[in-house]
């Protein structure tokens, strides 16, 4: 079909093909976390989480109280023996152990139904017994972030690298489809971002990588949208437990990159995986119309939010640039002289110069209102020659500028016969090497043939 040739929009079939895109992201994702599962990866990483201690919910709430961003917790032995070192100078992480001792104490002596046994003057018949008491005693554990030595079985990869075409517009749309704001911080540990569910607020991880950003941004996105207090409260059958929540969020950020191109599945089949409670994978399965749901509704926000902001972008770049047209490009009082002109109105404008009467060379060129530029008259067309990179030779900064740029693209489209200074020179420099080859093989020629005759 040509490119050019407009497709009237079918609202019906959008959504159709919308929901068979988040159908087809989905059987993906649940097809490659099943394959998680068989791996031998993922039995190393449960033999390693298996050697953790499983702590009481008063133990988590006392690491939690010291350390928010703890994920694994051990004693200083145990991570020894796991060939880990606690780094000198870390706090411990103070916790209630059991200790368990045995009292000897009388009490009264009862038969196999529970009932007291009397003796034949009808006194309870008294016996020693050992009694197990349970005490507890402070003491210490560690977190993995304050470790170091030898590194733990994982699955998947610790974080994601590479850059996001567009990603500057993509994240900036993300941004202003989120229910709540963005701030990038210096995150303690080894957490991404987290959603705030108490100051409505998401955090991001400084210096991750652009594709990184992207999955957490859309990640915390998902629990902003899903798992804030409110959509908790009046959600039926109560709330949701933190493994749900985090396979959904996850799916979603998984569903929504794939839709723009940006592969995380080393990451986020891993990550659904180590949330899922087993094989059949109920968080997911029972999530998966919310997931796709949400996924949808995700792109469509991103996708409007974008184009809201490239229109804005366009509205800024035009307000900032105008254009002139001069017959003369050295003395701008030599004939015709046309300024405060769109790119179109200067191109047509140039186009209508007789070249029968030019008092010198024609130009196109242009004024950018930003106080951080010397304010200048520039030339973007010089002749039947695009300018642009004597202005990125001379002044960078200024080729750099948003509406310049916009403008070099936009003038090839106008005046397709245009040709670039380093077009010219590239043609120029092969002409060159041609014609010098010529010459030495010419001298050469010359050369044999005079040998040849004094022979």
């Amino acid at each position: 079909m040509p490119m050019n040739k407009k497709v009237p929009y079918d609202p019906k079939k959008a959504a159709e093909d919308r929901k068979k895109e988040m159908k087809d992201i989905t059987d993906k994702l649940e097809k490659g976390v099943a394959e998680i599962f068989q791996s031998d990866s993922y039995k190393k990483f449960l033999d390693t989480m298996a050697k953790f201690p499983r702590y009481s919910l008063n133990n988590n709430i006392l690491i939690m109280m010291q350390k928010p961003d703890a994920t694994l917790c051990q004693s200083y032995t145990g991570w020894k023996q796991m060939g880990r070192y606690v780094k000198k100078g870390e706090k411990g992480i103070r916790i209630l152990a059991p200790t368990p001792y045995k009292l000897e104490r009388e009490q009264e002596k009862t038969d196999e139904k529970g009932r007291i046994v009397f003796d034949k003057d009808g006194e309870p018949v008294k016996e020693k017994v050992e009694v197990n008491i349970t005490a507890f005693k402070p003491v210490s554990t560690f977190d993995l972030s304050q470790t170091e030595g030898e590194p733990l079985p994982s699955v998947g990869v610790g974080e994601l690298t590479g850059s996001v075409e567009g990603y500057a517009r993509l994240f900036d749309a993300i941004m202003e489809a989120s229910p709540v704001p963005i701030r990038f911080e210096d995150i303690n540990g080894s957490t991404k971002g987290y959603f705030h569910t108490e100051e409505n607020r998401i955090a991001i991880q400084q210096g991750m990588s652009e594709v990184q950003n992207v999955k957490t941004a859309i990640h915390e996105v998902a629990h902003a949208k899903l798992h804030n207090m409110t959509a908790q409260k009046e959600r039926e059958g109560g709330a949701q437990s933190r493994s749900s929540k985090e396979v959904e969020a996850e799916s979603v950020a998984y569903t929504v990159c794939q839709h723009y191109g940006i592969d995380t599945s080393e990451y986020s089949f891993a990550y659904v995986a180590g949330w899922s409670k087993g094989k059949e994978m109920p968080e997911l399965k029972e999530s998966l119309n919310t997931i796709r749901e949400a996924s949808s509704e995700l792109i469509t926000a991103i996708d409007e939010k974008a184009q809201e902001l490239m229109k804005r972008q366009e509205q800024s770049i035009t307000n900032d640039i105008s254009f002139y047209v001069a017959e003369c490009r050295e003395f701008h009082s030599m004939g015709e002289f046309h300024e405060n002109l769109t790119l179109a109105q200067a191109v047509d404008i140039y186009r209508q110069i007789p070249p029968e009467r030019m008092h010198g060379v024609k130009t196109i060129g242009f004024v950018v209102k930003d106080d951080s530029l010397i304010a200048n008259e520039y030339d973007l067309v010089v002749g039947n020659r695009l300018n642009m990179q004597e202005i990125k030779d001379i002044l960078p900064e200024l080729a750099a500028h948003p509406s310049v740029q916009k403008a070099a693209d936009d003038i090839k489209e106008l005046m397709p016969e245009l040709k670039d200074k380093k077009a010219i020179e590239s043609v120029t420099e092969k002409l060159k090497r041609e014609k010098t080859a010529d010459r030495s093989k010419e001298k050469k020629t010359r050369n044999k043939k005079q040998k040849e005759e004094t022979r």
